[in-house]
């Protein structure tokens, strides 16, 4: 994983990277709770939409562990721009070449012992010139696979060592051609090598994507902890922005952080964005107006990306969000198929799948429509209810 940011651990409205320290608000049992199941050698799945705070508690979860004296390594395998299964196991392997090496010595001694007679390769000449650590030379076969997925679980069992790969964007790996037999054999080797040392966090940012590999089809079922991420509340957060604005001199009633709050549903992202504008708009005092213009300020940026997702809508899809908005929730009783002119109770079933495959929409486990993006909802409701 990159190394710890200590920049942004006592600033306050820090919106272009991960946060700790003082900077991270809430979620403290989440951070104990993945904490404890790091430490423990416990696989673990993360999801929550772009920007809600999964690398901030990742990284101050590895932070309250190094403090506890509990040593992890933590190789981070970005799946960001994976497409292929030779793009994955080259990514994992340089994942755990850049964490527990110091140099191409050190880089091709690795390679040469643990991974010799396969098709992997350190070239000093593409590390020198691109900064590639793992090549694959000619097709990656199965056994291949299997070398790169093992080798968290060997190199953990010889160097002793507690290991725990991250991966970012894990949904990408259904990206890949055959992907569900790859989710397997890492699911086989997981279980094989249980008590080794090493584990997985898997982070997503498609929350569908990461529901449908770890609840519906139950990948790593009873092997890995599916830890949902839990709200930051409003108390939380006006604590955090009051706190935040008394080194500078400023101050903020609390009842005026309520209506962003609301508008940005808890989004962490959101909030230090606006809260940051406050911050370069008043001198003093931060009064409604500078809250209600930094909020439009932080929706306007936003509005080209919400136009966009819109404009991908069919009518169909546009009449379901609508109905799911204004409370609806029969979407298949014929008094609201007609009302939303949805067609079809087998149509309503097709745009409730593209909804969620969009990312707009999740279900929960009670089958309740959630809009993924708070500032999308508000935004929408404004706008095209």
């Amino acid at each position: 994983m990159d190394p710890i940011n200590f920049k942004y651990m006592d600033e306050a409205f820090v919106f272009d990277n991960y946060v700790t320290g003082r900077a991270f608000v809430g979620r403290r049992s989440d951070c104990t709770a993945l904490g404890n199941l790091v430490a423990n050698h416990e696989n673990v799945c993360i999801y929550g939409a772009p920007k809600s705070g999964k690398t901030s508690l990742v990284h101050q979860a590895l932070i309250n562990l190094k403090t506890s004296g509990v040593g992890v390594e933590v190789p981070s395998c970005d799946l960001s721009g994976v497409r292929t299964v030779g793009e994955l196991v080259t990514s994992l392997v340089s994942s755990l070449m850049r964490q527990l090496c110091d140099g191409p010595s050190d880089y091709a001694d690795f390679m040469e012992h643990f991974l010799s007679g396969t098709g992997f390769a350190f070239d000093e000449a593409l590390y020198e010139d691109f900064g590639n650590l793992a090549v694959f030379c000619g097709d990656v076969s199965a056994g291949d696979v299997t070398e790169a997925l093992t080798l968290p679980y060997r190199v953990a069992s010889e160097r002793a060592c507690n290991l725990c790969v991250v991966f970012d964007e894990f949904q990408n790996i259904m990206e890949i051609n055959g992907f569900e037999s790859i989710l397997k054999e890492m699911e086989r080797i997981a279980v094989d090598n249980a008590g080794s040392g090493a584990s997985y966090i898997f982070c997503g940012s498609s929350v569908n994507a990461m529901k449908w590999m770890f609840e519906y089809k139950k990948y790593f079922f009873r092997n890995v902890a599916v830890l949902p991420m839990s709200p930051i509340t409003e108390q939380e957060v006006i604590d955090h922005i009051v706190d935040g604005f008394r080194p500078t001199g400023k101050v903020i009633e609390k009842d005026l952080i309520q209506a962003p709050y609301r508008v940005f549903g808890g989004n962490m992202w959101y909030i230090n964005l606006m809260a940051s504008f406050c911050n370069a708009r008043a001198i003093g005092y931060i009064n409604e107006k500078t809250i209600r213009d930094s909020i439009e300020t932080v929706i306007s940026l936003n509005e080209p990306r919400f136009r966009m997702v819109v404009a991908d809508l069919t009518v169909f899809q546009m009449s379901f969000l609508r109905a799911v908005l204004r409370g609806e929730t029969r979407f298949s009783a014929s008094d609201v198929i007609e009302k939303y002119d949805l067609h079809s109770s087998a149509n309503v079933k097709r745009v409730r799948d593209a909804l969620m495959k969009k990312e707009i929409l999740t279900f929960t486990n009670k089958d309740e429509p959630v809009v993924i993006d708070p500032l999308f909802e508000f935004w929408f409701r404004r706008k095209m209810l």
